[in-house]
């Protein structure tokens, strides 16, 4: 349930042009809104007031009907009003007004995903790929399935495209690419992205857990011990912690190591 509310506030979002995914739709815009329908659905949108929502938008698609940004405003409004198969049209005609426009092709790949059908998902990120390269919420969405399919070197080709199109470090994207060297026991490579993600938020338990982990699997016990006593500093309580801790300390005949970090 609370994934399926993330998910509907990432669509009201997208409607009201909030970055809170890498691709925004800048549907209240009123340049190039006749009337004022399109501003005006959106914000229905935005007060869950879906049905006078999709009124605004069929009245901004009948002064505008070659323009693809009110079908996907549409789209979006009937994804959260649990009717799929109006949304898909509308996707399939956004698509067809603008077959190369990104935005357009990114919603169908996540509708794709939601149906559970990745490979589609892929064709759809992959077309936008070819126009726009360095396209980051595509990269990052492909990579994404690419891990949920064990595609581990196809992920983490895309996550090293996506993690140099910014400076700052790429907290997700590294902490995903790590996860995937993992899998393809490359623990060094994991360790870098680790070390990265633990240098750019120090405060991150979760963070010093995988390395844990990867240092176990690399009989790293010491590096492994210090950790875990990192971790325990952060979060007293956290029983996996101190199992792991204890478990370690009893094998490496008492010695503790001074924390990381």
């Amino acid at each position: 349930m609370k994934r399926f509310n993330l998910f509907r506030s990432i669509l009201v979002g997208l409607l009201a042009g909030i970055f809170l995914v890498p691709v925004s739709l800048p549907a209240a815009r009123v340049a190039g809104d006749p009337g004022g329908h399109t501003n005006r659905g959106v914000k229905y949108a935005q007060k869950k007031e879906y049905d006078k929502a999709i009124e605004e938008f069929n009245k901004a698609i009948k002064l505008q009907p070659k323009d693809p940004k009110n079908y996907r405003n549409r789209a979006i409004t009937y994804r959260l009003m649990d009717q799929p198969e109006k949304a898909k049209a509308d996707f399939a005609k956004a698509i067809e007004l603008s077959p190369e426009t990104a935005k357009s092709r990114m919603d169908r790949a996540r509708m794709l995903l939601r149906q559970k059908k990745p490979k589609d998902a892929v064709a759809e990120l992959s077309q936008v790929l070819e126009a726009e390269p360095r396209n980051r919420a595509a990269l990052r969405l492909r990579a994404y399935i690419y891990l949920q399919q064990g595609e581990w070197k196809m992920a983490i080709a895309d996550y090293d495209v996506a993690i140099n199109t910014i400076a700052e470090v790429d907290i997700e994207g590294r902490t995903r690419r790590a996860f995937a060297y993992r899998n393809l026991k490359q623990y060094d490579k994991a360790l870098e992205d680790f070390d990265k993600v633990i240098e750019a938020n120090p405060k991150d338990v979760e963070a010093y857990r995988r390395r844990v982990y990867v240092y176990r699997t690399m009989k790293e016990n010491d590096k492994a011990i210090a950790d875990l006593q990192t971790i325990l500093k952060l979060k007293p309580d956290d029983k996996d912690a101190q199992e792991q801790l204890k478990a370690l300390q009893k094998k490496t005949g008492g010695k503790k190591p001074k924390a990381a970090g």
